[in-house]
C-alpha cells in the first residue's frame, strides 16, 4: 500500500461537452475537438462583475453556479480559463502566463434580471453553456485577455469497443420520467468512480487531460448510442486531476491499492471499452494577451 496526500470529490451533473465525436473508429481521425465559443456575434456578459485577489493560503478552489450569479472562490487563471472555454487538457492551451495556476481571485458576478429570465427557459446544458460564455466575457473585460482558436493535429485517445464488447448497463428510464436523468459522475482520487446516466461522449470528456491518459484529450467513437450506469475502480496515478467545474475538499491522506489495475487495464477489464492512441485535429487556445486585474 502507498499513500497519496489529498482526496478529490468530484460531482458533475449538468457539464456540457463540446468535444467532437464520431459514429465510429473510422471517422474518429476526421472527428475535431472543439472549444466552446459563440457561434456569432459577442458572448453574453454578467451585469456587475467584482474581481478581488485571494491572499488566502490553502484557499481551496471552488467555483457555484447560482441561479442569479456566478461566484468562484481561490479561482486561478487556467481554472477560469478550463471553465470558460470548456477546456479538457493543458494541451489546448498556448502561452499561458507562468502565474495563471499561482495568483488567486474570488469573483462574484451578477446576471442581469432579463438574462435570468431568459436562462430559465434553457435546458440545464444551455444554461451553462451561458455561464461559460459570460466567463469568456469577464476574462476580457477584467483580465484584458484577448485569445485566438486554432486546429492542431494532436496525440489523443480514441475510447473503442473492445473485442468482448462493452460490460456497462443502460441506464433505465422509467414511465413516470419525463426524459433521461442528468449524468452524475462521483470520483473520489483513490480510485474510485460511480456513474450513473452517463453517456460515452460524456465520459470520454472526464477522461481527457487526466494525468492517467497522460493528459491527452480523449475522443468518443464506441458508437454506443444512450447513458449507462457503472462503476470503475484503478489504481491512479500520483498527481490527482480535477475538471474545470468541480469542488475540492480539504487535504487528508488515502490510502492507494497497488492490487489494483492502472486505468487503462480497468476500462478494458471492467468496462469492456479501450483507449486506442491516435492523431486528431484538435482545437487549441492561443492567448495573445492577457494581465492580472485591478483590485476593484
Amino acid at each position: 500500500m502507498r499513500t497519496q496526500a489529498g482526496k478529490l470529490s468530484i460531482w458533475l451533473v449538468w457539464i456540457a461537452l463540446t468535444v467532437g465525436t464520431a459514429a465510429a473508429l473510422g471517422q474518429t481521425e476526421r472527428a475535431e475537438v472543439r472549444l466552446l465559443h459563440p457561434d456569432g456575434g459577442a458572448a453574453p456578459v454578467f451585469e456587475v462583475v467584482s474581481v478581488k485577489q485571494n491572499h488566502i493560503a490553502g484557499a481551496t478552489f471552488d467555483l457555484r453556479l447560482q441561479p442569479e450569479r456566478f461566484i468562484a472562490d481561490a479561482a486561478p487563471l487556467d481554472r477560469l480559463i478550463q471553465f470558460a472555454y470548456n477546456v479538457k487538457s493543458e494541451h489546448q492551451v498556448v502561452n499561458m502566463p507562468s502565474w495563471a495556476g499561482s495568483a488567486r481571485f474570488d469573483i462574484d458576478a451578477k446576471i442581469g434580471d432579463s438574462e435570468v429570465e431568459a436562462m430559465k427557459k434553457l435546458l440545464p446544458d444551455q444554461r451553462f453553456e451561458q455561464y461559460r460564455l459570460m466567463v469568456q466575457s469577464l476574462l476580457s473585460d477584467r483580465f484584458e485577455m484577448r485569445v485566438k482558436i486554432e486546429t492542431q493535429e494532436l496525440q489523443v485517445y480514441a475510447l473503442v469497443v473492445a473485442r468482448n464488447g462493452p460490460r456497462m448497463a443502460p441506464t433505465s428510464i422509467s414511465p413516470e420520467q419525463q426524459r433521461p436523468q442528468l449524468p452524475q459522475l462521483n470520483f473520489t482520487s483513490s480510485g474510485d468512480l460511480k456513474a450513473a446516466s452517463v453517456s460515452m461522449p460524456f465520459f470520454a470528456g472526464w477522461l481527457s487531460g487526466r494525468p492517467d491518459a497522460s493528459g491527452r484529450i480523449v475522443v468518443d467513437a464506441t458508437d454506443l448510442q444512450g447513458s449507462y450506469d457503472f462503476t470503475l475502480k484503478w489504481n491512479p496515478v500520483e498527481a490527482p486531476s480535477a475538471p474545470a467545474s468541480g469542488n475540492q475538499t480539504s487535504p487528508g491522506a488515502i490510502q492507494l491499492d497497488d492490487n489494483r489495475p492502472m486505468l487503462f487495464t480497468a476500462i478494458q477489464e471492467q468496462l469492456g471499452l479501450k483507449l486506442k492512441p491516435q492523431k486528431a485535429p484538435v482545437e487549441v487556445l492561443v492567448i495573445d494577451h492577457v494581465e492580472q486585474p485591478s483590485a476593484n
